[in-house]
């Protein structure tokens, strides 16, 4: 019963206020922490990570049966004969039989859709295969829902159903994000101003196969977000992005400052694969962040690495090590020194308490609390609000991540954080009137 409370409360907390009730919750002046999608960054997204990666070929009795179902998706007569006798459809409740199942499925949908396999297990006599619900194609593709399905061989040794199991909503589908969608959610959110980041790293990881001109898509992504931002100046900052243990990111860097104005620099460690442990990365790291500090840019660092033992180590590393060589501009540890959802208290802790100390080399460091809040049990979100009464909520600024893939909107997020946080009135006014240095 307990559990079924807190689900209610976390659903209450992230819903979308409407307009009557966002005073109550005072939005936030700016959300530093956002991000838009070329069509190439959105591409190469989905191709590694999205579930349009993850399909599964199978057999051809099982692909006509499968395709067959999702062309038969509102004739009852059809569906039936797809299905065994004893079928069972779940999804808000349990259907059984072959009349009935094909009866609830024929007045689901308004639409017609495909089914995209995407897992399969294959035995002698019963199988089981999963399957993304979809419309649309290209840029306008929309896995709206997913399928287990079980299915059986008949006398007669044909496929059959079994059994399916809805799933909704669907997986997310990175669609290109620009300037104008962006406005739109921070219109929504009765938010004034965003800084957006640039995920031109993306194309510099080491995750995705190596590919010839790695340079040119780099910048082609930094020259359409700046381009992006540059659509709605009073509104948007636009920063740049590198991977920062690559030769060629200083002199992108300097080429964003300079020719395309881009006012920061976003640091992603994780895609970058960055190893604090490393001499020769830290090495680089250092040297991007002091060319950041005689630029005169902010950074926004993602810290969380892909090490099974990231933690405070890292941060360690990082305050000894990389922090020092950018004594003069403001460094924002983004999702509190962790990925989201929720963050990395061991990382979080070591420069909590170095804050706390008046360490001089965190005199300029500030946290963004970007999706902090999601998907975190009580324990966890009182843990939270201890670090940020320890880091002092002046240093604490919102984003919400909002717009990256179609996630939740930034009302959305500021209400997960203000509604589960456990801060009091005060603290969540400072953090909603939080604007850093960098935009003042």
């Amino acid at each position: 019963m307990r559990l079924v409370a807190l689900l209610c409360l976390a659903a209450l907390a992230a819903r979308p206020l409407p307009a009557q009730e966002r005073g109550a919750f005072n939005a936030p002046a700016v959300d530093h922490h956002q991000h838009l999608l070329s069509p190439a960054s959105a591409a190469l997204v989905n191709r590694f990570d999205g579930p349009s990666a993850a399909t599964v070929r199978l057999s051809p009795e099982l692909a006509a049966l499968i395709e067959q179902r999702a062309a038969k998706w509102n004739d009852a007569a059809a569906l039936a004969d797809m299905h065994t006798a004893d079928a069972l459809l779940v999804e808000r409740d349990a259907v059984q039989g072959r009349a009935a199942v094909a009866a609830a499925l024929a007045k689901r949908f308004r639409s017609g859709y495909r089914l995209v396999p995407t897992k399969a297990a294959l035995g002698q006599s019963t199988a089981q295969v999963a399957a993304y619900l979809v419309r649309g194609e290209g840029a306008a593709t929309d896995f709206f829902g997913s399928v287990h399905f079980s299915l059986a061989r008949n006398a007669d040794g044909a496929w059959r159903i079994a059994g399916e199991s809805l799933h909704f909503p669907g997986p997310t589908y990175y669609k290109p994000t620009a300037a104008a969608d962006l406005i739109k959610l921070m219109d929504d959110a009765d938010i004034q101003r965003a800084v957006v980041l640039s995920v031109a790293y993306f194309f510099g990881t080491p995750f995705a196969p190596a590919e010839p001109g790695e340079l040119d898509r780099v910048r082609a992504e930094n020259n359409w977000t700046a381009a992006q931002a540059a659509q709605f100046p009073d509104r948007l900052l636009a920063f740049c992005s590198v991977n920062p243990l690559k030769d060629y990111a200083i002199g992108e860097v300097e080429r964003c400052t300079r020719q395309l104005r881009m006012r920061g620099l976003k640091l992603h460690f994780g895609n970058s694969d960055v190893d604090l442990s490393n001499p020769d990365h830290v090495a680089r790291v250092r040297a991007v962040f002091a060319a950041a500090n005689r630029l005169r840019i902010p950074v926004v660092a993602h810290l969380w690495t892909q090490g099974r033992n990231y933690g405070a180590k890292d941060s360690r590393l990082f305050l000894d090590q990389v922090l020092p060589a950018a004594p003069d501009i403001v460094v924002q540890v983004a999702h509190m020194a962790g990925a989201g959802p929720g963050w990395t208290d061991e990382a979080l802790a070591v420069f909590a308490e170095a804050v706390a100390a008046h360490d001089p080399r965190t005199r300029n460091l500030y946290f963004d609390v970007t999706t902090v809040a999601d998907e975190q049990p009580p324990e966890r979100l009182k843990q939270l609000a201890a670090r940020i009464r320890q880091i002092g909520a002046t240093r604490i600024l919102y984003g919400s991540d909002a717009a990256f893939g179609g996630r939740k909107t930034a009302n959305e997020e500021w209400g997960t954080f203000r509604g589960m946080v456990p801060l009091d009135d005060a603290e969540f006014a400072i953090i909603r009137s939080n604007v850093a240095p960098y935009l003042k």
